[in-house]
C-alpha cells in the first residue's frame, strides 16, 4: 500500500472528505432553515472544514441575527449596532462601541465614560449550566460529543486592517479572485476574547475569519488535506507530548495557507506528499526560529509572540529538525496512531459516522430552538440586547 493510500485510510479518502464537506453545508442549511430565528449557527473548526480527526470537538459559532458590527458611524443605523474600534495595542483585535446606548449596563465597560461592550461580561451573560469558558467559547458535552460554542457578532463589512489581504500579489492564483470576492462579501465576525498582552484584554474582541478559512480549506485538493492532517497529527501526538500548550492547529493551518498561496497546484501532488509535508515543517521551523508567525489575513498580528520563550524555542526547533529527518512514516509510528483506524473508514462505518453527526445536529437544533420565549437562556442568547 503506497503512502497516500495509507494516509487516506487514516484521515479519510477523497470521496469521504467530499461527503464531510457537503454534510457541513447541509447541516448548516438545516440549522438555519427558519429565517425568523434569532440566532444562526455556523459550523466552524476542524469538523466544519471536513477534517475527520479522532476526538475532534464540535465547533459552532452562534450569530444573533438582530445584532451586527459596523465599521463606520454612518452605518450604525439600528439601535443594537456596535462600532468596531481597532485596538491600539493589538492588530486583529478591536473594541465594540455601543453607538446608541442600546446595550444593558451589565455587558458594558466604560472608558472615559464611553460605553464599550465587554467581551468578558458578554461571555458571563451567555454562560449556561454545565458549560465552562474556554478562550472565546463555552465548552461542554452533549451526550458523548464535546463541543465549543462561540457566541459572536457578525460584521458584514470587510475590516480595513485586512484590506492588504484582498489586494496582495498572488503568483499562482490561489485563492482565486472569485473566492476572494466571495470571502470579502461574507465579511467576518468578532468573538469575545482579547489579546492577553493588552491592558484592555477583558474587554476586547478578536476579529475572526472562520468562514473565510472554511472556504479556503474546502478549496484544497486531497494532497493539501492530507498534509494538513499530518501537521495536526504531528502537533497533537508528537510535539505536544514534550511541549504542551505552545502550539495549536491554527498555526499549522496558517502555515499551509501561506505555502498554498506561494506555490503552484502542481506542487501539491500525492506522489510528492513527503516533499510537501517537509516544506511545511521548514516554514514552521522559520516561524519558531524568528519567533514570528504572521496571521494569514493580518500579517502584523504575530500569533506566537507570547508562546515562544528561550527555553521552549530551542526544544521546539530540535523537535522539528528530528521530525523533518524522520519523515512521514516514522511520524505516524511516533504518534502512536494505529493503522487499524482504517477500519473506521470502511463504507458502512463512514455512513454511520455521517448519520451520527447529522443526528447530533438535529438534536442540537431543537436544543436551541426553545419554545418558551421567556426561557432565561433564550433571552440571554437570542435577545441579549432587548431583554437582559
Amino acid at each position: 500500500m503506497d503512502l497516500s493510500t495509507r494516509l487516506s485510510y487514516l484521515f479519510g479518502t477523497e470521496e469521504y472528505v467530499t461527503m464531510r464537506r457537503q454534510l457541513v453545508l447541509l447541516r448548516e442549511t438545516f440549522l438555519n432553515h427558519n429565517r425568523e430565528q434569532k440566532v444562526h449557527p455556523i459550523c466552524s473548526g476542524s469538523l466544519g472544514e471536513g477534517v475527520a480527526f479522532p476526538k475532534s470537538d464540535d465547533d459552532l459559532m452562534f450569530c444573533p441575527t438582530d445584532l451586527r458590527v459596523v465599521t463606520t458611524y454612518r452605518e450604525a443605523t439600528e439601535a443594537p449596532d456596535v462600532l468596531m474600534v481597532p485596538s491600539e495595542f493589538s492588530p486583529g483585535y478591536c473594541r465594540l462601541l455601543d453607538v446608541r446606548g442600546s446595550y444593558p449596563n451589565h455587558v458594558l465597560h466604560s472608558i472615559n465614560e464611553i460605553p464599550f461592550v465587554s467581551s468578558s461580561l458578554w461571555k458571563q451573560q451567555s454562560a449556561r449550566e454545565g458549560q465552562y469558558i474556554h478562550g472565546p467559547c463555552h465548552s461542554g458535552v452533549i451526550g458523548s460529543q464535546e463541543y465549543d460554542f462561540a457566541f459572536c457578532i457578525p460584521c458584514y463589512n470587510w475590516p480595513d486592517i485586512a484590506n492588504n489581504w484582498v489586494i496582495r500579489d498572488r503568483s499562482y492564483d490561489w485563492p482565486t479572485n472569485e473566492m476572494i470576492q466571495n470571502i470579502v462579501r461574507n465579511g467576518c465576525h468578532v468573538v469575545p476574547i482579547g489579546d492577553p498582552d493588552s491592558p484592555c484584554y477583558e474587554h476586547e474582541w478578536r476579529i475572526s475569519f472562520s468562514l473565510a478559512e472554511r472556504t479556503l480549506m474546502h478549496s484544497f485538493n486531497h494532497t493539501q488535506f492530507l498534509v494538513y492532517n499530518l501537521l495536526r497529527l504531528t502537533l497533537k501526538r508528537v510535539i505536544e507530548k514534550g511541549i504542551p500548550n505552545v502550539f495549536c492547529s491554527y498555526f499549522m493551518k496558517t502555515t499551509l495557507f501561506y505555502i498554498a498561496e506561494k506555490t503552484s497546484i502542481q506542487f501539491w501532488q500525492l506522489h510528492d506528499l513527503e516533499v510537501c509535508f517537509k516544506t511545511c515543517l521548514s516554514v514552521l521551523y522559520d516561524y519558531v526560529d524568528n519567533v514570528y508567525c504572521p496571521n494569514y489575513f493580518i500579517p502584523e498580528y504575530n500569533m506566537i509572540k507570547r508562546k515562544i520563550n528561550h527555553t521552549n524555542r530551542h526544544k521546539i526547533l530540535d523537535n522539528l529538525r528530528v521530525l523533518h529527518t524522520k519523515g512521514i512514516v516514522d511520524i505516524i509510528h511516533l504518534s502512536g496512531e494505529s493503522m487499524c483506524l482504517s477500519a473506521t473508514l470502511s463504507p458502512i462505518i463512514m455512513e454511520w459516522k455521517l448519520d451520527r453527526e447529522f443526528m447530533f445536529s438535529y438534536h442540537l437544533h431543537f436544543a436551541y430552538e426553545l419554545k418558551n420565549p421567556f426561557d432565561p437562556y433564550h433571552l440571554t442568547i437570542c435577545n441579549i440586547v432587548r431583554f437582559i
